[in-house]
């Protein structure tokens, strides 16, 4: 089967983002730790798309995208939680690095976990994610990393620690995240004017950005798309627990209508 040396180039660009922010995490540069988290993930999105474009997708690009995926994604976020305990430990005094150790731990596990599922059972799956990408949740680790350095806030044992296991959960869930609602909502004209607005709203986030400090948009956008799959997984429970409710009193009325007809 042939290769696709540019998607594979790429891919292999962002196995060695991940290398590079678990070196940067290890000399405390957490910062340039978390950018290199999100340079990865840039690269993934990348290579998936030229290989779609030039319709040459491999099963040697999906194993090498799944081993990348799993050290820019898996390995480095938990190097850099776990380097994130052990400053805290320096900062407060209180021994909190072996919970680190198990939170980073918890989160490698799940990574692999949801890569194996995705890779055996919804590679081949055009419409949805089900459970939180990966990228995703090492994205949101890397921009709360970044709000915190900005903000100088050492939050690492009862914020960090809660939010990376609620991560690693939702990726082995079955809450599901849209994956070519945004295709489809650039590409139809119908959306072309609500899509224009969102772009105007993005310039001017982007501004804002650029004026103080990227660690202030990339957080709220990261947390919106983490909390997008949990509402929405609410709304269609309730939706389908309401309609199911109605279909049964419906289905009551008629017997009780059929009875008195009788």
């Amino acid at each position: 089967m042939p290769i696709n040396v540019a998607a594979s180039v790429i891919t292999t660009f962002s196995l060695y983002c991940g290398i590079a922010s678990i070196f940067a995490a290890i000399r405390s540069d957490y910062e340039m730790a978390s950018y290199w988290i999100l340079a990865a993930i840039i690269s993934d999105m990348l290579d998936g798309t030229i290989a779609r474009l030039t319709k040459s997708v491999s099963d040697f690009g999906k194993e090498l995208d799944g081993l990348a995926d799993m050290v820019s994604f898996g390995v480095a976020p938990a190097v850099l939680i776990y380097t994130a305990y052990l400053i805290e430990s320096a900062v407060t005094g209180s021994d909190v690095a072996p919970m680190g150790s198990m939170v980073a731990i918890v989160f490698v596990i799940c990574t692999a976990l949801r890569l194996a599922r995705y890779n055996i059972y919804q590679a081949e799956r055009q419409d949805l994610f089900v459970g939180l990408p990966s990228p995703a949740a090492a994205g949101t680790i890397a921009s709360f990393t970044l709000f915190v350095q900005y903000f100088d806030l050492h939050v690492a044992y009862w914020v960090l620690g809660p939010l990376t296991v609620a991560l690693a959960l939702l990726m082995v869930s079955t809450v599901r995240y849209p994956k070519r609602t945004m295709r489809i909502f650039v590409l139809s004209p119908r959306y072309a004017v609500r899509f224009l607005v969102l772009c105007g709203v993005g310039i001017a986030v982007f501004h804002y950005a650029r004026q103080y400090h990227s660690a202030i948009v990339l957080l709220p956008l990261g947390m919106a798309y983490v909390l997008f799959g949990v509402v929405n997984g609410v709304y269609v429970f309730l939706r389908r627990k309401r309609l199911g409710a109605a279909a049964e009193q419906s289905e009551e009325t008629r017997r009780e209508t059929l009875s008195d007809l009788k």
